[in-house]
């Protein structure tokens, strides 16, 4: 039998990429204790962040907000942030951190907003966790390690394509849910001293950690990602000191012991402290302690 084929003109209707993403930074689930606090970080991708279970406080260019079991966030590029539980307990997160066309401004869709997922948004969720964990072996469980997924590109066949599939789904869904679905990222009074605590408390470990360097001030700034008013007032509010008068009599405080415990002379200990001479170590701890090192040395043996 023959057959006639008819050209009936069909129109292609091509697909229109609302949101492309180009591909994955880091990909991570993690359990933190009642106290994590991480450095405040900035990037050139974006970050979601979906609390699994717990509550914790995210601080987006200082502005902290309490983020509940169910919901997620998104950071955009070169935006400074930074995650903090809220001392009461301890929470999980997962984090996808990607990269997505720049050209595409449909992106604002998810600026500053918080997003409790509804069913659907979950399930794809669970979804991309579970490619994920069949592409890996497990997420990234480790802080430390969570930009480790060069793996994915030895992944098992579509993988990759798999994931960036359900993350525009997931994407597309949050923005068809509805306004009822949606909060602004406003700042709580509970999650501001949360968030101003923890922000001072990480400095001053961060300067006791490191005892053997020197910072300015716009050191201290540019690492935690604050401005110089608003870390001098809240730093002195806690403290009663400025951060660098903390950390002059924290290296003071720490030659002290090295004189009593007797291993170095004065000159290493100048040397171990990150001074660049002991003239220098020797006028900053008489001003301290209203002793010289020497002096002080002296004291103790009697």
């Amino acid at each position: 039998m023959d057959f006639e084929f008819v050209d009936h003109n069909y129109e292609l209707v091509r697909i229109k990429t609302e949101i492309e993403i180009i591909g994955f930074h880091s990909i991570y689930y993690l359990e933190f204790d009642k106290n994590f606090y991480h450095t405040p970080e900035s990037h050139n991708f974006w970050e979601l962040i979906y609390v699994d279970s717990g509550r914790m406080v995210a601080v987006t260019n200082g502005i902290g907000t309490t983020v509940n079991r169910g919901h997620a966030l998104f950071h955009r590029p070169a935006e400074p942030h930074a995650h903090i539980s809220n001392k009461e307990e301890p929470h999980s997160v997962l984090v996808i951190s990607f990269s997505c066309d720049d050209k595409n401004e449909i992106m604002n869709f998810f600026d500053k907003k918080i997003f409790r997922l509804e069913k659907n948004s979950m399930e794809i969720l669970s979804l991309f966790l579970s490619e994920v964990k069949s592409a890996l072996g497990e997420a990234p469980g480790s802080y430390e390690k969570r930009s480790m997924i060069t793996g994915l590109n030895n992944a098992r066949l579509g993988s990759l394509q798999l994931l960036q599939c359900y993350l525009v789904e997931f994407l597309l869904l949050l923005m068809r849910n509805g306004e009822d679905s949606i909060r602004p990222i406003v700042r709580s009074e509970s999650s501001k001293r949360i968030a101003k605590n923890s922000l001072i408390e990480a400095i001053k470990s961060y300067l006791e950690d490191n005892i053997d360097l020197t910072f300015s001030l716009d050191d201290i700034c540019e690492k935690f990602s604050v401005g110089k008013s608003y870390l001098c007032k809240n730093f002195r509010e806690a403290t009663g000191e400025s951060p660098i008068n903390y950390f002059i009599k924290a290296k003071a405080e720490k030659a002290k012991r090295l004189i009593v415990e007797g291993d170095y002379n004065i000159t290493q200990i100048a040397e171990k402290l990150g001074y660049k001479s002991v003239s220098h170590f020797t006028r900053t701890f008489t001003k301290v302690t209203k002793l010289s090192p020497l002096a002080y040395k002296q004291s103790i043996k009697r």
